[in-house]
């Protein structure tokens, strides 16, 4: 019986090699995992240029240009969200540091403020007071007096100078139901609930002490001028 022609040619043809299929899948490995550690390797070499302290920054200091300088550093995602940088420069400068940032230390977003802030020998010490006893238009960074009346009424009554001078710390207000449209007070349409005075630490309990047996009279002082350099 003859051969098909078809058939023989079919037979005599071969492959140059044979495709080992463990070798490919090793192969695709290799290649991942080298794929893998370059992505590795740019993540832990990529750094931002951030602000830090040039020197120590007490509390309460007005930060300024020469306050900070510029660090590289590596951040993971938490300190990337708080952490202040190159083009955030402004945003920093002229703000007030709420905490001791030491020389060196990453500047983050919860050591600044713009609000008042304690000093190292400071306390914060809340006074309840009355709408009718305080003026109506004072505002954080006024400057008082304190003054405390005992035995209110009678003839032992006398009045004493508590603080010379405090500043105002905050003010805790209570709105009113009815408010005035004519009145251009910041604190019309409110009624005073207490306030908050930055005060020594050595005079706290003598203050709350007076509150508690006293009757306490907020006098706003003129603002303290500043005395011109020669």
């Amino acid at each position: 019986m003859a051969a098909r022609p078809g058939l023989h040619r079919r037979a005599e043809v071969t492959l140059p090699f044979r495709v080992d299929r463990r070798m490919l899948v090793g192969f695709l490995l290799v290649v991942t995992s080298l794929a893998g550690g370059v992505l590795i390797w740019q993540s832990t070499t990529d750094t931002t240029a951030i602000l830090v302290a040039a020197r120590d920054i007490p509390p309460g200091h007005v930060i300024e240009r020469d306050d900070l300088r510029l660090a590289d550093v590596r951040l993971d995602s938490g300190l990337a969200s708080l952490a202040l940088t190159e083009s955030e420069l402004d945003v920093a400068v002229g703000r007030t540091a709420s905490t001791t940032i030491h020389a060196g230390e990453m500047l983050v977003r919860p050591d600044l403020t713009s609000g008042l802030v304690l000093g190292p020998d400071e306390v914060a010490i809340t006074i309840p007071v009355a709408a009718d006893t305080i003026y109506p238009g004072l505002r954080p960074t006024d400057e008082v007096t304190v003054l405390a009346t005992g035995n209110a009424g009678r003839p032992e009554s006398a009045t004493v100078t508590l603080l010379d001078r405090a500043t105002v710390f905050a003010i805790g207000l209570e709105r009113r139901v009815v408010r005035s449209s004519t009145s251009n007070s910041p604190n019309d349409g409110a009624t005073l609930a207490n306030i908050t005075l930055a005060v020594p630490r050595s005079e706290a309990e003598t203050v709350a002490h007076a509150v508690t047996n006293a009757t306490i009279t907020i006098v706003l002082l003129a603002p303290q001028e500043t005395p011109v350099q020669p």
